[in-house]
Formats: C-alpha cells, structure tokens, sequence
C-alpha cells in the first residue's frame, strides 16, 4: 500500500464524501450549500499536436451532484462535438446520465437507474431507438468515451474509498476496482486504481511535483478513442496536484496526452 503524505488527501475525501461517494446523514446532507467542486478545461493532445477541448464543471447540490461536460474535436479529418451531463445521489448511486452529439451526426444516449439495473437508452442518427440493459450495481461508475473529466470523479471515489487515514495524519491508498460503465462503447469494465508515488513532471515548461495515480481497465482490454479506428490500451496514468485535482493523463504507448489548461 502507498502512503499519500498530502494532507489534501484527506481533506478532498472529507468534501466529497459528503455528496459524492458514500452513504451520509440526510440531514447533514441537507444543510449543504450548493458550490463548484471543479471546472475548467483540458487540452487534447494527439503526437504532441492539441486536436480538442473538454470544458467542465462539477457541482454539489443539496439533493445531488451534477457534472457537465462538452467536447470539442477537430483533428482535420474529423469534427465532432459532445456534451453528457451526469446527476449522482448523495449516496454515490447513478441518478441520470446523458450524452449527445451534435457533430459529425446528432445522436444521443442516456442511462437511468432501473430497480437493480442500469438501462441505456440509445438514438442513433437513424432515431431508431434502443434500449440495452446493464446488470450492474446502481454505484456503477460512467466512464465515457472521451470525457477526461469522469476520470476525475472515479478518483475522488478512490481517495475516499480505497484509503486509510494514518496515525502521522496522512492516508496510506491501497488498490481498489470498481464497476463501470462506458455508454458510447455499450459495455462493462473494471477500473482498478492505485498509487503510484510523487512524480516530478515538466508541464508549460516548469517542473511541477505531483502524485502519480495507476488507472487500468479491465476486460475489455481496450477503448476506442476520438471517434477513430485507433485503440488505446487499458493501462492510464493520472497526475494530480495537492488539492487532487487531475493536471495529466497519459496513455502509455499511443500518443494521447490530455493536460489541464
């Protein structure tokens, strides 16, 4: 098991925690305000070159949490454009997740809870609708085709699930798999995260320290990416700073970067 000597760690678990990841007191829940937990934007980077944009924001609420996204791609062959926006209840379960597109071709897919299943619902540019079934727990994480901001939410899980707190005050961060969904790929995996340690990374020329985080999926061994016929391989890097905020992904052996701007 790592030990995270960040006490941000802690702090970030507490805050999310709350609303986000776990079951609370629903009056203590209640008292919350809404607020911003994160928002900004990544840059999408293929063979060094920025080819998109995510833009995002994650809220809490009282009742919920939302996350909103919107994806811009031009790699000059293909355009596209996407939004999902995904709502959480305060004890971690999916309350609504919904995706669209607009470019190349307007499509859109939307996943809501269903007794003890997850069902999607999906139309096509031909708007003949489908609905799929997930056997999977409502606690089940969306991790969608190319929305690097859900890689985020699934780490504060982590920090706040598959952590110990020490007697020195910091956490020590073992490795924990969790059930999830990728709706654009209509299919299950298993995303296992660990701690890997500090990492001294050189980001808009200056040398930053941050912890570097493991993320591998499981079967299927691969993704489809940026619309493409290219596959990215199942094992993912992240690099968070001390307020465990994703700064860098990286795929090892392709040539995606994503980097907060």
């Amino acid at each position: 098991m790592k030990a995270v000597t960040s006490k941000a760690v802690l702090l970030a678990a507490v805050l999310l925690s709350a609303t986000w990841l776990c079951a609370g007191d629903k009056d203590k829940t209640a008292k919350l305000e809404s607020k911003v937990v994160d928002s900004g934007s990544f840059g999408i980077y293929v063979g060094g070159k920025r080819i998109g944009t995510e833009t995002f924001k994650i809220e809490q609420h009282p009742d919920f949490s939302v996350a909103t996204a919107e994806i811009k791609v031009d790699d000059g062959t293909v355009k596209a454009v996407q939004t999902a926006e995904m709502q959480i209840t305060p004890k971690g379960d999916l309350h609504s997740y919904v995706w669209r597109a607009t470019l190349p071709a307007k499509e859109e897919a939307s996943v809501e809870p269903n007794d003890q299943l997850l069902i999607e619902h999906i139309i096509p540019a031909d708007l003949k609708k489908v609905d799929i079934p997930h056997v999977l727990p409502l606690s089940t994480v969306i991790l969608d085709d190319n929305f690097f901001s859900q890689r985020e939410i699934l780490l504060w899980r982590y920090l706040a699930t598959g952590c110990v707190p020490n007697k020195d005050g910091n956490r020590t961060c073992g490795t924990s798999s969790f059930p999830a969904l990728v709706p654009r790929q209509h299919m299950s995996i298993n995303a296992t995260l660990s701690v890997i340690g500090p990492d001294k990374v050189t980001l808009k020329g200056s040398v930053r320290e941050m912890t570097k985080v493991s993320l591998q999926l499981g079967e299927p061994q691969q993704l489809i990416m940026m619309n493409s016929s290219k596959e990215a391989p199942g094992q993912w890097f992240l690099w968070v700073d001390d307020q465990y905020k994703v700064i860098k992904i990286a795929v090892p052996d392709s040539n995606i970067e994503v980097i907060r701007d």
